[in-house]
């Protein structure tokens, strides 16, 4: 069997490397990671003032994301998360505090919603009725359709097909914001489409919302890494790769820690990075192509904001709620909720993060600015408990996803397309069909473990080597 070099720590090259690894135990699997701990963008730092672990930004997974609630099974992680036993959508209307929510109900997809949608006091009966159109021509369009409208932005689409403005900016702008990291005006409507049939309008458990107990680097690196070593992988933290050999197709790595001779490598790394070091004068010029595609891909970045006050702002049963028509405190979720009493850093205090998707034309703001929107915003709708924080913090991530814009899809290549080389690639940028997701990272790894170990696998049905995802009432995952 064969000796395996993954280059990249994160989900997708735990994916593949703990794929291969389980596939036959003669299989010598090595993993690079140039961090200290693995888990990539999906990642937590300690603030250096308060001495508390900061997520990057505030991750949530969903119902729909099977492969990535297998492999977290896979490592015994289920304590690792809380999923909403039903989907629960909540919305507010900053200053007022007028809230609404979106939920599942009795109703088949694609109307499962329909029901609290027909209540949702932040669209008018015009826009309601206008939609119910898109939502049955996005509930019934083929694979094939939705790739023909790829060069598409979805608002246009979506203006095409008779949809208000007010259902854009309200309804179909803000789940393409939060899901895609990309602006609807630009948003791919291929993959707009997608987010929409999957999540919302198919399976009626799919969107129901999962959460992480601790944070980020502590729910994804210590079950994952002792996982990968049981199962016989070489995990190589703070070690990087440098170039790829090539002899034969791709014989070897050079990193940081020697040489490595290998009989296949998967190279599991954001775009821009896999395009440096695919791009060598001595690479195939096959492999440069795909250089070249990857390199054309653009960010968007990500803000992730924490504030810390002393004593409860947000009410006792709040959990999240998005913001109605607020360009940059776009959420707020209450952490105090998805974490674990003994993972609370303050004492009879809240922690309220909040996610600012699509970010780029905020990166130059400073600390004050975002403190001011967020002063703005909370104390603007909760005036009785509003209380200063005592530490605010503003996380920056410039290369946070693949951007999916109109026409992006010209550029993410199949995981497997250098096989012939001995090189696979993985990352969420690649061909999943999905867009820049935990899921579409865990997704791609597997779909190179499958071509690297030449079987065939439908990315639609369980890794059949893992445990199956959670379905609902599962008393082996947490409820939120």
């Amino acid at each position: 069997m064969p000796k395996v070099v993954v280059i990249g720590g994160g989900l997708a090259g735990i994916a593949a490397a703990l794929a291969i690894a389980d596939e036959a135990e003669s299989n010598e699997v090595i993993l690079l990671e140039a961090r200290s701990r693995l888990g990539g963008r999906v990642s937590s730092a300690k603030d250096p003032k308060s001495g508390i672990e900061l997520d990057n930004c505030q991750h949530a997974c969903f119902r729909v994301y099977e492969r990535f609630f297998q492999m977290i099974a896979r490592a015994g992680g289920h304590h690792n998360i809380k999923l909403q036993s039903r989907t629960n959508l909540p919305f507010m209307q900053v200053g007022s505090g007028r809230t609404a929510i979106l939920r599942d109900g009795r109703l088949a997809p694609p109307n499962h919603m329909g029901a609290s949608l027909l209540n949702f006091p932040f669209l008018s009966l015009k826009d309601k009725i206008a939609m119910r159109k898109v939502v049955k021509v996005l509930a019934t369009m083929s694979e094939a359709e939705m790739a023909e409208i790829d060069t598409q932005d979805f608002r246009s689409w979506l203006v095409k097909k008779g949809q208000t403005e007010r259902s854009i900016e309200r309804f179909w702008g803000f789940f393409v914001l939060a899901a895609l990291n990309t602006n609807i005006d630009e948003a791919s409507a291929s993959l707009s489409a997608f987010l929409f049939q999957r999540g919302l309008f198919n399976d009626p458990h799919a969107f129901d919302v999962g959460v992480f107990t601790s944070h980020l680097s502590d729910s994804i690196h210590p079950d994952l890494i002792d996982v990968l070593h049981e199962a016989g992988v070489d995990v190589r933290l703070s070690t990087t790769a440098k170039a790829l050999v090539w002899e034969d197709g791709c014989s070897g790595v050079e990193s940081s820690d020697g040489n490595l001779t290998c009989d296949a490598v998967v190279v599991a790394l954001p775009h821009h990075l896999a395009a440096r070091l695919l791009m060598s004068d001595e690479a195939p010029e096959e492999v440069r192509n795909v250089a070249e595609l990857a390199s054309q891909l653009e960010y968007r970045s990500l803000i992730g904001i924490h504030a810390l006050h002393p004593k409860p702002v947000l009410p006792d049963d709040f959990k999240f709620s998005i913001c109605v028509d607020e360009e940059v405190i776009q959420m707020l979720f209450n952490k105090n909720s998805e974490l674990d009493a003994e993972n609370l850093p303050i004492e009879n205090g809240q922690w309220i993060s909040v996610p600012v998707s699509a970010a780029d034309k905020f990166l130059d703001w400073k600390d004050e600015d975002f403190l001011a929107e967020y002063t703005r915003v909370v104390k603007g709708t909760f005036p009785e408990t509003w209380n200063k924080p005592q530490t605010f913090k503003v996380i920056k991530t410039r290369k946070a996803t693949f951007a999916a814009t109109a026409g992006s899809a010209e550029f993410r290549v199949g995981q497997n397309v250098l096989s012939q080389h001995h090189l696979h690639l993985a990352g969420s940028w690649t061909d999943t069909g999905w867009p820049s997701t935990m899921e579409g990272a865990v997704r791609s790894g597997l779909l190179a473990a499958a071509g690297l170990m030449d079987f065939e696998w439908d990315p639609e049905t369980d890794w059949k080597r893992w445990p199956r995802p959670p379905q609902r009432l599962d008393d082996d995952w947490n409820t939120w």
